[in-house]
């Protein structure tokens, strides 16, 4: 089997391959769990104007649009023979976006405003689609789609949007924008979120009793509930929904293309409330705005992604098949039924090698293609950013990719620099082979010691993987009382190292790398620290008690107190310093987040306010 746009003699994507095969491993091992129950109707499609609204059915799934609000103000799904309401009878599905700044409201619906008009593109038998249309104003400066298609037959929609800005539109930073789906509220139907395997739990239903931060609360049994432990990484974000009571909504996204910042970037998902998001643009955990001068020309295509229903026995049985569902639309992926010259269908293929010229291995790297121009790939915005990862040997495929110009980085395999080419010209139905690339390290000598990986995350130290908790601030001060003193060679990563240092300390307002050196070394020695988010702190950096520098860290995002364990802006920082400042036995590095305090009662301070530094790896070299 090929991945389409794939010739058969170049093998597909690695996370393809095993998506489709555990696609096919489900559904011939017979554990969709839900054969028989999903309602079939073989109706054809029928949208209807009724003035004030357009009703759009296939027999299985009915949506209704309110024309002057602006929005699907009725989501309803057959269930068990009869029509249930899924919506939360007021603004079922409403669109919105956010340009940030003191652009007031924050949250603006275009399609809300006068002049919007909804049209009926198409009204059956086999598919339904109705657009609604938005010109620019002052305010909002875009002229805006979105379009809702019901297939006949189909147990879900599809929806898309477009926003265009040219001549005569004023110059605009696009923040956010994003498409909600608001549930019927209350546990009737709904009473479970599902973003991955690890996170299928219930939604509260306690009472609040008080607001910790933003959308984050305590309960009276003490537990806190946050929106952002529900956050995930774009490459990883497929399909997540409610279900309960027998009943699944599930948002599948089989394409994320478009989505800025590339595959780390982190966005919510689903959370408290019967809140189900697509966030198509958005700029959480450090990720870049699409900022537009007065008349630039700039015309971006958002999805389409996939509301799927179902029905089953039981929440995991729901999940089940939405997994399975959400591999088949990604291997459908793009859509033959969407019919617009700023989606194609022809599309092209990148093929390549990477090397490391020192001989290491490239494997479980980003291969990612970014727009061209790109300084960083994470940062990237107002285009389309296509990834995979390297294999054993360093081969990547990349498939599916849109007509045009690219630059090619690959990022990972322990390097602090990414490797970069600009210029990938990617052709309609084309298979471009880059060849064997050879990425040149950057070094400062012979390599010391080095805790952790470069590869802009924090996954492999303590807690690393497992950061989507409110209280990780808290669960450092217990698990570390006498904060870190990492002892090279002996000391493990994953066990001993934690992956945020807060500005609040224990015992001590500082971490200790403690090694040996047998020998008395002389010339430049560098210390290189990589950072994958930093709350606009100093950070006062020794050797042996003699400082090598005070780093001015930006605010990158919000990791440290939004249940993350990095941002999408990165930094590098190079220390050259005597190597003859090294003694022969014992030495020290130190790292002290400037103004660190004593840890305090939890209850009566923020992790925002605290400061934090979580560190990608840290590399100590010597030019002997």
């Amino acid at each position: 089997m090929t991945a389409p746009g794939c010739r058969p003699d170049i093998p597909m994507p690695l996370i393809l391959r095993t998506k489709i095969f555990l696609f096919l491993f489900l559904v011939l091992s017979g554990k969709t769990a839900l054969a028989g129950d999903a309602p079939e109707s073989s109706s054809p499609v029928t949208v209807t104007d009724n003035g004030n609204q357009i009703v759009m059915e296939n027999g299985i799934v009915s949506l209704t649009f309110a024309k002057k609000a602006g929005d699907v103000s009725s989501i309803k799904y057959w269930v068990n023979g009869r029509e249930v309401e899924l919506g939360d009878g007021q603004a079922a599905m409403y669109f919105d976006a956010n340009l940030g700044g003191s652009v007031k409201p924050d949250y603006f619906r275009p399609l809300s405003q006068s002049g919007t008009h909804f049209d009926i593109v198409q009204s059956g038998p086999d598919s339904g689609e109705v657009a609604a249309v938005s010109e620019p104003t002052p305010h909002f400066p875009f002229h805006t789609e979105v379009h809702w298609i019901l297939p006949r037959a189909t147990p879900g929609f599809y929806v898309y949007v477009i926003y265009r800005h040219g001549p005569g539109m004023a110059a605009a930073s696009l923040s956010q924008s994003r498409t909600v789906i608001k549930g019927v509220p209350g546990p009737r139907i709904f009473t479970h979120h599902m973003v991955d395997d690890q996170r299928k739990g219930p939604f509260p239903t306690g009472k609040i009793v008080g607001t910790v931060q933003d959308a984050t609360f305590r309960y009276a049994d003490g537990t806190i509930y946050t929106k952002y432990n529900n956050s995930a990484f774009i490459a990883d974000e497929l399909v997540y929904g409610m279900a309960g009571n027998g009943t699944g909504i599930w948002m599948i996204l089989p394409g994320r293309e478009y989505i800025n910042g590339g595959p780390l970037r982190q966005e919510l998902t689903v959370h408290m409330d019967n809140v189900l998001l697509w966030m198509f643009q958005g700029t959480h955990f450090g990720a870049n705005a699409i900022t537009l001068k007065a008349g630039q020309k700039w015309t971006q295509f958002y999805g389409p992604a996939f509301v799927y229903f179902n029905q089953g026995t039981t929440t995991d049985a729901l999940w089940q098949d939405a997994r399975i569902r959400a591999v088949s639309e990604e291997i459908r992926w793009p859509y033959d039924f969407v019919n617009n010259p700023d989606y194609p269908l022809s599309r092209g293929t990148v093929i390549g090698q990477i090397k490391l010229s020192h001989g290491d291995s490239a494997k479980g790297a980003w291969a990612v293609l970014a727009p061209p121009g790109t300084k960083d790939w994470c940062q990237s915005s107002g285009g389309y950013t296509f990834w995979t990862r390297t294999d054993e040997s360093g081969h990547f495929v990349i498939p599916k990719v849109r007509p045009g110009s690219y630059t090619l980085f690959v990022s990972g395999a322990n390097q602090f620099v990414d490797y970069r080419a600009d210029g990938v010209r990617v052709g309609p139905g084309k298979i471009t082979d880059l060849g064997t690339l050879t990425w040149k390290p950057v070094t400062h000598g012979r390599t010391l010691w080095q805790i952790g990986v470069a590869d802009r995350s924090t996954g492999e130290f303590k807690n690393g993987d497992d950061v989507r908790h409110y209280d990780n601030f808290i669960r450092y001060a217990r698990e570390f009382p006498d904060d870190i003193t990492f002892t090279i060679g002996k000391s493990e990563a994953a066990r001993d190292w934690n992956f945020a240092q807060w500005g609040w300390y224990n015992k001590t307002p500082y971490w200790t790398i403690r090694f040996d050196e047998p020998k008395t070394l002389s010339g430049r020695a560098t210390l290189t620290i990589g950072v994958c988010s930093s709350s606009d702190r100093r950070l006062e950096v020794k050797a042996n008690g003699r400082e090598l520098g005070v780093l001015k860290l930006p605010k990158t995002g919000t990791a440290a107190y939004r249940s993350g364990g990095q941002d999408s802006e990165y930094h590098v920082y190079t220390l050259p310093f005597n190597a003859n400042w090294l003694k022969v036995g014992t030495n020290e590095i130190t790292l002290g987040i400037e103004g660190a305090v004593p840890f305090a009662n939890p209850d009566e301070a923020r992790p925002a306010r605290i400061g934090t530094v979580m560190y990608d790896a840290i590399r100590l070299e010597v030019q002997d």
